[in-house]
């Protein structure tokens, strides 16, 4: 079954859906006129449903090429008077930050969804950003996703909350909402039917001075009303006892483990009737008469939040000027990192309900601790066959070579690196990478350290990254004329995500036929000089036009060109196509073990029977996870020719 088969059973119908598919169904029931995107964990399934599903309800669908023209896409929509969304993870807000600062100043006319997905933990983002703070500074109310069963509900109101209310709405989900599944009841899919209409109001639209000055005073007035608005809707509810000795604040995705959490202490100690517990829902703005309700029937406060204190700092300031003398507490007992698990919160409510932690000395944990243990720590790595490991090879062979010959700074290459796959050429035995900050990054910070140290630069960025922030540090590179080596790596589609296309593929996300923009041409066209393009099965060509890159005066760009080999396997597959795969013949091989301890390719392995402390390494090569590069049969891997096509 497809993902867009996944959300599209009847009216009524109870299915299991991921947090994402559930936000996907929730605006197709809104009747979403356009979604634009650009891909990144853990937020890319909601589009990657609704691309699939946009020709058969009538509505939009793109794969920007970054998260900014994302929004401004959506604003137009939102503009002409369609409903609108954009998705992308925690860190993506950043780039999308400044359109929105300034559309929220003027208000919307079709309701507007920025679907923010917020990464506790770490799971694939290099930050735990907490956009709830980015809420609360750009006006922009934010509705909370507490459980996959609720992403639905919340993603279709979160439109109609925004048409409403006149303002942008982020919806903030988590890693863990978006890629766990629950049951879910499905609404009717309205259709989208409007037609899109430019209403041309330039004190509106236009935000010049002197009309945001006034747009300013109207936005304070929208979020005062929308404050008040925000008691009344269903997703900020109360359960528990009238009165009780706690009352719990739990917001967003805490929201399933602290009951959890709670049921298993109330199967002993009735903690149910101790506690009374605020579902909250809107942490910006908050629904202060509800919560001023709320905290008088309680002796005591915790707040249930992850990452960062902003619903208790709100909540003290608010105690404060209320007289309360009872204390907010919050991240007094709960840590401000990761993922709030159930047992985190066992422990939390055993503490601050001064009861037996249930998990303490049980059988249940040393159980866990035993597999914790017993677990092997893998890194994630390159793919088999990946080109990049090829490029990254190839980039310390060059340093060797360079630096034999004095030419490659005192202290070698530095490399700076960028977000995508290769980012994992940090991992050993390639150790390629020196630093990672953001997208684009890798050739921004080269432009840095062109004018600061002496070392050669070798950058490296994908395609996709490129299109999405490397052009302007490569025009930066011309214009401030740093002596830098970019190495675009170019496999022809955004493969971290899941494969989504962008410029350089040739299709749209609809899969319908576009130009497919040339990175080289593009980057002759930005003043670059020494431009080459290089297939990364050619080793040698790697290694030789590195080290002419790197001897260049002046920016250099290599195009180091190969598809993803997971991708490309999986169309040979689909044609029925044969995958040349490869072994190591034991009469030739010598047991250096080069190939393993320089190259690293996953498929290869080290026979089990011989000790780390043995100078021999019989390495051989899993058939089973071979991607038939064969880039591992070079002359600067195995001199020896130990490394043959596997006849099947």
């Amino acid at each position: 079954m497809s993902r867009a088969d996944a959300v599209l059973d009847a009216p009524g119908t109870r299915v299991f859906l991921t947090g994402n598919e559930a936000i996907a169904r929730g605006f197709l029931e809104a009747g979403v006129g356009s979604v634009s995107s650009y891909p990144g964990t853990p937020s890319t399934e909601i589009t990657e449903t609704l691309v699939m599903l946009a020709k058969t309800y009538g509505f939009y669908t793109e794969w920007s090429v970054n998260e900014k023209v994302a929004s401004e896409v959506a604003i137009a929509a939102s503009i002409s008077g369609l409903r609108a969304v954009t998705t992308m993870k925690g860190v993506g807000v950043n780039v999308a930050s400044e359109p929105f600062h300034a559309f929220s100043y003027m208000g919307v006319r079709g309701g507007l969804v920025l679907v923010d997905a917020d990464d506790p933990g770490c799971h694939s983002s290099h930050t735990e950003q907490d956009n709830r703070y980015f809420g609360r500074e750009a006006h922009l109310p934010v509705l909370e996703v507490g459980s996959q069963r609720e992403a639905k509900d919340m993603a279709a109101a979160a439109l109609v909350y925004s048409e409403e209310w006149g303002q942008p709405v982020i919806l903030r989900t988590t890693t863990r909402i978006g890629h766990s599944g629950s049951d879910v009841v499905l609404g009717e899919i309205a259709r989208q039917s409007r037609k899109g209409h430019f209403l041309r109001e330039p004190n509106h639209w236009v935000n010049l001075p002197a009309n945001a000055r006034r747009m300013r005073a109207e936005l304070i007035d929208r979020i005062a009303k929308i404050q008040i608005a925000v008691n009344d809707i269903p997703f900020n509810s109360i359960e528990g006892p009238k009165s009780a000795q706690w009352g719990f604040i739990i917001s967003g995705a805490a929201y399933g483990p602290a009951m959890e959490a709670l049921s298993l202490l109330d199967d002993e100690h009735q903690t149910r009737q101790k506690v009374r517990i605020f579902k909250l829902a809107t942490p910006f703005p908050l629904p202060t008469k509800k919560l001023e309700e709320f905290i008088d029937s309680v002796e005591n406060v915790l707040v249930v939040e992850e990452l960062e204190p902003f619903v208790e700092e709100q909540l003290g300031a608010m105690a404060n000027r209320l007289g309360y003398t009872k204390r907010i507490h919050g991240k007094d007992f709960i840590a401000r990192t990761g993922e709030l698990s159930t047992m985190a919160l066992t422990g939390t409510f055993s503490r601050v309900l001064e009861l037996p932690d249930p998990f303490e000395d049980s059988k249940a944990l040393e159980l866990m601790k035993s597999v914790q243990v017993e677990l092997p720590v893998r890194a994630p790595i390159l793919c088999a066959g990946c080109g990049h490991r090829s490029v990254f090879y190839a980039m310390n062979v060059a340093e060797r070579k360079l630096l034999k010959d004095k030419r490659g700074g005192d202290e070698g290459f530095v490399r700076p690196s960028d977000i995508g796959c290769y980012t994992l050429g940090f991992q050993p035995p390639l150790t390629a990478v020196d630093t990672h900050f953001c997208m684009g990054a890798s050739i921004g910070v080269s432009t840095g350290f062109a004018h600061f140290i002496d070392n050669s630069l070798v950058a490296t960025i994908g395609d996709s990254t490129f299109f999405h922030a490397g052009m302007p540090p490569v025009l930066n590179a011309v214009f401030n004329r740093a002596n830098i080596t970019a190495i675009i790596l170019d496999n022809q589609t955004t493969a971290m995500t899941g494969h989504q296309p962008h410029p350089g593929v040739g299709s749209t996300a609809s899969g319908e036929d576009t130009v497919a923009v040339s990175i080289a041409a593009v980057v002759k066209a930005l003043g670059v000089e020494f431009v080459r393009e290089v297939n990364t099965k050619n080793l040698t060509g790697l290694i030789d036009t590195i080290m002419e890159a790197v001897s260049f005066d002046g920016p250099a760009v290599i195009v180091a060109k190969g598809p993803c080999i997971v991708k490309y396997n999986r169309e040979l597959e689909r044609a029925g196509t044969k995958i040349q795969r490869y072994y190591i013949d034991e009469e030739l091989c010598t047991e250096c073990g080069k190939c393993l301890r320089i190259y690293g390719c996953p498929a290869m392995y080290r026979l089990e029977n011989d000790t780390e402390k043995s100078k021999k390494w019989k390495v051989r090569i899993n058939s089973s996870l071979c991607n038939g590069c064969g880039t591992c049969g070079h002359e600067s891997i195995c001199k020896f020719d130990a490394i043959k096509p596997l006849d099947d």
